[in-house]
């Protein structure tokens, strides 16, 4: 008896460059994302850092934005767990400045111009 099975599989990260981009507020995502679009990234948006955090383990994407609204939210937690899990993807946080935090934080609304200078030193 034959057996035969038909599956497309590859990497996660084929075909390029990609980013995640969490944030509950709507129009904020989609200006990070058409931003990252724009600088040739392939881009996932959601609403919820968790779920973020599923998007960046079948994705591999080389950068992930996620919220913070205080030590400790959902979004501080994704971070920390993505760096554990998924070390080739940085993580930037999007959220008010916070010490000791072990990444790097750009408030929001993202000055884009900050987020280019982040993505220029964190990507190849």
């Amino acid at each position: 008896m034959a057996f035969s099975i038909e599956a497309d599989i590859r990497m996660p990260g084929y075909g390029g460059r990609r980013a995640v981009v969490a944030d509950a507020d709507r129009i904020q995502r989609e200006a990070l994302a058409g931003h990252l679009s724009g600088r040739g990234f392939q881009v996932s948006q959601t609403a919820g850092a968790l779920e973020a955090l599923t998007l960046i383990g079948a994705e591999a994407p080389v950068v992930a934005l996620l919220p913070l609204d205080h030590e400790g939210d959902e979004g501080d937690r994704a971070a920390a767990l993505a760096a554990m899990l998924y070390p080739q993807t940085r993580i930037l946080m999007t959220g008010p400045r916070m010490p000791n935090l072990p990444f790097p934080i750009l408030p929001r609304p993202v000055d884009l111009t900050a987020l280019d200078r982040w993505l220029d030193e964190a990507t190849p």
